[in-house]
């Protein structure tokens, strides 16, 4: 179970966020992007409704509830 505010960093975070439709933060810097629920993922990019993101340039946070 993700806590509001966990880093995704792992696979398996993101595959527990798609199975489960948990909302995601997305970040550049510190600086809000996106928020919204994952389509896919795979080791380069997340795909959050429609658009794609960087793994290595965004930062993903855990938004349970929102």
């Amino acid at each position: 179970m993700p806590h509001k505010g966990e880093l995704l960093t792992h696979q398996r975070h993101f595959q527990y966020h798609i199975q489960y439709a948990v909302p995601v933060e997305i970040y550049k810097g510190d600086v809000h992007i996106d928020v919204g629920v994952l389509t896919a993922v795979d080791e380069a990019f997340v795909e959050l409704q429609g658009t794609l993101y960087n793994r290595s340039l965004f930062t993903f946070v855990s938004r349970p509830g929102y």
